[in-house]
């Protein structure tokens, strides 16, 4: 074959591409960018779904929580025995501060006397004010 014969012969075409239903490859373009765009809008919603899955979970678990502790109130209300207890335990915890647990006398403060008339009158006003002050 000459070299005209070369250039002025067609090249032989290759064989279309199976398309499938699409009629050209623009189709075929256009189809899988909307495929495309829908597939990442799911995965967005999804990651989203997910991430507030737990938070409901945790709602859920307080709120459940939230109803066992108003049983268990009731149930302590009800129960003077255990009411004592628990308040004579948090008592004794306090920390510095010597109460009464229970029975017993009450711890007083020491009394306070005056050596003198100019503490006595101190001691006196100190008094007065407090009164005035509604103490």
């Amino acid at each position: 074959m000459t070299e005209e014969e070369n250039v002025t012969q067609t090249p032989e075409q290759a064989p279309a591409p199976d398309l499938g239903k699409f009629q050209s490859v623009d189709a075929l373009m256009r189809a899988y960018r909307e495929l495309e765009a829908e597939f990442t809008r799911r995965s967005q919603r999804l990651r989203a779904l997910e991430a507030s899955a737990p938070h409901d979970a945790d709602a859920e678990k307080g709120a459940a929580q939230g109803a066992d502790s108003e049983a268990l109130l009731r149930a302590v209300r009800g129960n003077e025995e255990v009411r004592s207890r628990i308040v004579g335990e948090y008592l004794a915890a306090l920390p510095g501060v010597p109460l009464m647990a229970g029975t017993g006398a009450g711890v007083t403060a020491p009394a306070a006397r005056a050596s003198t008339l100019k503490q006595a009158g101190a001691m006196a006003l100190g008094y007065l004010k407090h009164q005035k002050h509604g103490g």
